[in-house]
């Protein structure tokens, strides 16, 4: 076979059934190979959006990410989206096509060679696992496999394949075969003698709390992470990225942590004696900026972490107890270790009391801005509303600002995997095609997408593809004629708009008309201006089983309830004012109200 079949053959032993990319001269010969194997290929009108809506069925499915893509300025598109996913270890197989080999010594059309012959792949070395070029169609046999595994094992991420055309068309003598080299291979607990330490530590502990990253759901391990925080009466927290992980109705969800986590979790973090940590690199926005006024103490909290790369134990803070292992199976043996015993406190009754108290007042502290009436739109209104009519099962898929931040804080997610965000890239642009790799990925659940104006106006072709496959997404947009997020800096710290917001020479705001631009591409919208028309917009755009725009006048003068730090503000104190001229801000939140035009 060719050693484009060959690749196929391996894809479709490995159980993928969808390669997400766009097509070119040097690609095409395995999009045909994909066609005759029966894998479905997803067209983008953009590598990058190609790239997010891989990373999202992932997310949804847990089914290896597949991108193809073309060379040089193909994969050059790709980057953003690749690296997004590489930052949230989403195990991804990026393949490229190249130049022929035989001219990668010359300058050949389209081939990047400036300071290496044939040096594409270097590109991407700085976020990927591993990065094979093949040059020899014979080399297929142990690479395929060898990335497949290197993608999918340990901390998973990224890893590309660099191939010339003339190995695509070159004849291979070999047999595919991929998963039958690790037949063997599965998930690994953490050694019995840190799980002991670790369970002594819970158990003495008066006020411990579970802080749960994106690894729990990688690894499938909500079930056990809410039998042990059930088990031992003990509260749970989130990362962003592994919001969803734990039920948010649940009487022990505090919310996310951080930066705009909940004024509950944050609190409730700071004066635990033990944290047990799983899955979580301790990301800066997820920490508070690191300071330990903020989310984090410690010391002198005593911290219990589990992850399944050793370099993450004690990298950020230091451990008491680490555990190198898979999350599921080592809560699965802590909780067998736990099984029948009571934490050793009289308190527990108390604190789960103080608990509740705590997470009522952060409920009526919002209030406010949930049920303002005033126009525009209040972005927490929005998200409160969205809140209500989505079914509980929903995915819900955020770009950046508001409705990444916001919906973190405030929305309540019941099941796994129904939030879906760009974490350690916070790439603006993600959402619009990442929803529709989430809706492939679920085609019987509802998928909405949370986007801005500008972020939706940078990828505005995704569009495209969810007509031409018909995929019945709905892009909740949030339309407030500017970057809203970098107005607020603007605004706060430098008393000044400049370049932040949309508008025509005379300074009247400007967007195209959305829902012209919908009914161009052939999809069904509808306006929302006034906040009591907010529900039933939001109930007729849920029913809609085609793909769906709905626009939302919103503030774009609000900034983010910020509970925790960053210490970017900082540097931003002051502007580019005189340091006797420094703006006087507040310290619960380190913004300056923006007077209401």
């Amino acid at each position: 076979m060719t050693g484009a079949m060959f690749i196929a053959a391996c894809l479709k032993q490995e159980g993928v059934k969808k390669v997400f990319g766009q097509c070119g001269h040097t690609n095409y010969a395995l999009i045909d190979a994909c066609y005759q194997h029966g894998i479905e290929y997803i067209s983008f009108r953009h590598e990058q959006q190609a790239a997010h809506a891989a990373d999202a069925y992932f997310r949804v499915t847990h089914k290896l990410a597949v991108l193809n893509v073309h060379l040089s300025p193909g994969m050059t598109n790709a980057v953003t989206g690749v690296i997004s996913a590489a930052a949230d270890c989403t195990p991804m197989l990026v393949i490229c096509g190249n130049t022929p080999a035989y001219n990668h010594a010359r300058e050949p059309h389209q081939g990047i060679r400036f300071h290496a012959d044939a040096s594409q792949g270097d590109i991407y070395r700085p976020f990927c696992k591993r990065v094979w070029r093949v040059d020899d169609v014979k080399l297929l046999g142990d690479v395929m496999p060898r990335a497949l595994n290197v993608a999918q094992t340990g901390r998973s991420g990224a890893v590309l394949i660099d191939v010339p055309m003339d190995v695509f068309s070159a004849q291979i003598d070999a047999e595919a075969v991929t998963v039958a080299r690790r037949p063997s291979y599965g998930r690994a607990a953490g050694s019995g003698a840190g799980i002991e330490a670790a369970a002594r530590l819970l158990l003495a502990a008066a006020r411990p709390v579970i802080f749960a990253g994106n690894g729990i759901l990688l690894s499938e391990a909500s079930a056990e992470l809410k039998q042990l925080a059930d088990l031992l009466e003990i509260p749970v927290t989130t990362t962003l990225m592994g919001k969803s992980a734990f039920p948010e109705l649940h009487t022990l969800a505090l919310g996310t942590a951080g930066i705009w986590g909940t004024r509950v979790a944050n609190q409730t973090t700071r004066e635990a004696d033990v944290i047990l940590a799983i899955g979580t690199g301790f990301g800066e926005a997820d920490c508070s900026s690191w300071n330990p006024a903020h989310t984090f103490a410690i010391p002198p909290s005593r911290l219990i972490q589990i992850d399944i790369d050793p370099q993450e134990i004690g990298k950020i803070y230091p451990v008491e107890v680490g555990i190198v292992g898979d999350a599921r199976d080592t809560l699965r043996e802590l909780i067998a270790r736990v099984q029948g015993e009571k934490r050793s406190t009289s308190n527990t009754l108390v604190r789960r009391h103080e608990l509740d108290r705590r997470k009522r007042d952060w409920a009526t502290e919002l209030v406010a801005s949930q049920t303002n009436d005033d126009k525009p739109i209040h972005p927490a209104r929005l998200l409160c509303e969205l809140s209500n009519a989505a079914p509980a099962d929903a995915i819900f898929v955020t770009d950046v600002g508001w409705n990444k931040n916001g919906a973190g804080q405030q929305l309540k997610c019941s099941e796994p995997g129904t939030f879906i965000t760009s974490g350690g890239m916070a790439t603006m642009g993600f959402s619009p095609a990442a929803a529709i790799g989430a809706k492939i990925g679920a085609p019987d659940r509802k998928v909405i997408c949370l986007v801005g104006d500008g972020g939706f106006l940078s990828v505005i072709g995704a569009l495209a593809t969810a007509v031409e496959l018909n995929v019945p997404v709905l892009w909740v947009l949030f339309n407030n004629f500017c970057f809203s997020t970098i107005r607020s800096v603007g605004a706060n710290y430098f008393s000044n708009t400049y370049g932040t917001e949309f508008t025509k020479p005379d300074g009247t705001p400007y967007n195209p008309d959305f829902m012209l631009l919908a009914k161009s591409f052939g999809v069904e919208s509808d306006l929302v201006v006034e906040p009591s028309d907010l529900a039933a917009a939001l109930h007729k755009a849920l029913k809609a089983e085609v793909p769906y725009l709905l626009e939302v006048r919103t503030r774009g003068d609000i900034p983010m309830p910020r509970t925790g730090y960053w210490d970017i503000a900082d540097f931003l104190k002051g502007g580019n004012s005189p340091a006797d001229e420094v703006l006087v801000h507040s310290p619960a939140t380190d913004e300056v109200e923006i007077p209401v035009a």
